[in-house]
């Protein structure tokens, strides 16, 4: 919670593109429990590794935020106390779960590549990173922002 948050109660939105990195966030979760799942399931007979694909539709919801012809000319509110009128605010956002084939299977019938799935991991741990990464820059440039405000 920021120090606006604190100092009010409450939290909003100090940028458009939160609601995103959040739904991000969660779909790197959700895509590093299915592989470590996958991994688990190495010896499993018949078991085939499941994936998330949601790139496509972080792309669209992105180009509906920040795209200036596709939003309305609505002056969007922000709500900083429960009390108020809610501003507008993107969907939720769903990705798809898929079996991920195109690897041979082996005689039981088990299509998991343990290479496949230790890079897919590593990937998504970067991603992951990189997106709380910047989270906490963008937050650490509010509050900078908010702290020299009080001093003027």
């Amino acid at each position: 919670m920021d120090n606006f948050s604190k100092a009010f109660g409450t939290s909003f939105e100090t940028s458009k593109a939160y609601n995103l990195v959040y739904s991000a966030l969660d779909y790197r979760s959700l895509r590093q429990d299915l592989i470590a799942g996958n991994m688990a399931n190495v010896n499993t007979p018949y078991y085939r590794p499941k994936d998330v694909h949601f790139e496509d539709m972080l792309a669209e919801k992105a180009s509906q935020i920040f795209d200036n012809k596709s939003l309305s000319q609505n002056l969007e509110l922000v709500r900083v106390l429960p009390q108020h009128v809610r501003g507008l605010h993107p969907d939720r956002l769903t990705g798809s779960i898929f079996f991920r084939d195109g690897h041979l299977a082996r005689n039981d019938g088990n299509s998991v590549d343990l290479d496949v799935e230790t890079s897919e991991l590593g990937k998504n741990s970067t991603m992951y990173q990189a997106l709380t990464s910047a989270l906490k820059k963008h937050k650490g440039i509010f509050a900078y922002a908010l702290e020299s405000g009080k001093n003027l």
